[in-house]
């Protein structure tokens, strides 16, 4: 999984930040598999992995907490309490 990076959710009556949405892109070499700039939301503002931490380096394995993923109107959603990094 590649991440691309985050950007706000605003809410739809104030107009301020909510969440988090993370963007990624999942390749996979050994498989024909791949989804190209995927949108996670992330339902908090403060993520263990920060997007300092996301920009400063070209890579970084990540656990994304308590991931969910939905289907609505033949589009799928998914959503992650917290976005944190694997130490090696």
């Amino acid at each position: 999984m590649a991440v691309k990076g985050y950007t706000e959710v605003l809410d739809r009556e104030t107009n301020k930040p909510v969440a988090l949405r993370l963007n990624v892109s999942i390749q996979d070499e050994d498989s024909d598999f791949f989804m190209e700039m995927i949108q996670i939301k992330v339902n908090t503002l403060s993520p263990t992995a920060t997007p300092q931490l996301l920009s400063d380096k070209k890579t970084c394995p990540i656990k994304l907490s308590n991931l969910t993923v939905g289907q609505f109107n033949g589009n799928l959603w998914f959503s992650c309490n917290d976005v944190v990094p694997i130490s090696k």
